[in-house]
């Protein structure tokens, strides 16, 4: 389903949206053993990308499942147009205690991968990301924290920030935050009883890569056949012309 009437309006004035209880406590499940089936080493603070796994999409279909899983799709198309792609996928694991990453984005200075404009009542993006939360993000346990409305900032952010800016969206396992990426935000610090596991899907419009090595991680996968039709279509290279649509596969 695209975004709702409500949806389209908190998504335009706070830059994000939360869809809650998409996926059932089995599917929660069977996302956490297949993450304990990846060996993912041990993170630490001092090392951001330790907290951080990738190239993990081809280890089990659940994580595939989540590429066009129908609570993103529609949004991704109504956000980022009928020609979009998944850029890059990753997830992140936090023991108590633990720092992520700062804040970082914003709606100015432009950039050309993460921006956020509205023309003619349809919304344009660069960069959108999706984030599945695995357990339960409870209020003031951290996680995922912006500063709502900063995606149309017309000023530079100012330093230092203060801490009531930041705003802490807690999820429960099962729920799904879907942002634009030209939003303020960070990692809050985690302070959940246990390890914090979220899995993060960055879409663009179709002409768009993010990283110099767009897909590389994602080639071999390409090739494997274990995609669906639809979830090639979203794997396909950034390119102008010519592209394939992913409305006449709804």
């Amino acid at each position: 389903m695209g975004l709702t009437d409500h949806e389209r309006y908190l998504f335009d004035v706070r830059g994000y949206i939360v869809r809650r209880a998409v996926l059932s406590a089995n599917e929660v499940q069977a996302l956490n053993v297949a993450v304990d089936l990846l060996d993912v080493p041990s993170p630490n603070e001092t090392d951001i990308w330790s907290q951080r796994f990738r190239d993990h999409l081809g280890s089990a279909r659940c994580f595939r499942d989540l590429i066009d899983h129908p609570a993103v799709l529609d949004v991704v198309t109504d956000l980022c147009g009928e020609f979009a792609r998944l850029d890059h996928a990753y997830g992140i694991v936090m023991t108590p205690g633990q720092r992520g990453l700062g804040l970082h984005g914003g709606g100015t200075p432009h950039d050309p991968a993460q921006y956020y404009d509205v023309r003619g009542g349809t919304m344009f993006n660069g960069l959108v990301a999706a984030q599945w939360a695995l357990v339960d993000h409870r209020p003031g346990e951290g996680g995922f924290g912006c500063i709502p409305g900063s995606h149309r900032a017309n000023f530079a952010l100012p330093q230092p920030v203060p801490s009531d800016w930041v705003v802490e969206v807690p999820m429960a396992a099962g729920d799904l935050v879907i942002f634009t990426e030209a939003l303020t935000h960070c990692t809050i610090r985690w302070t959940g009883s246990g390890t914090r596991r979220t899995l993060l899907y960055k879409y663009a419009p179709g002409h768009l890569a993010w990283g110099r090595n767009y897909g590389s991680d994602l080639a071999d996968l390409v090739r494997s056949g274990m995609l669906t039709d639809r979830q090639r279509i979203l794997l396909d290279g950034p390119a102008v012309a010519p592209r394939r649509s992913l409305r006449p596969s709804r």
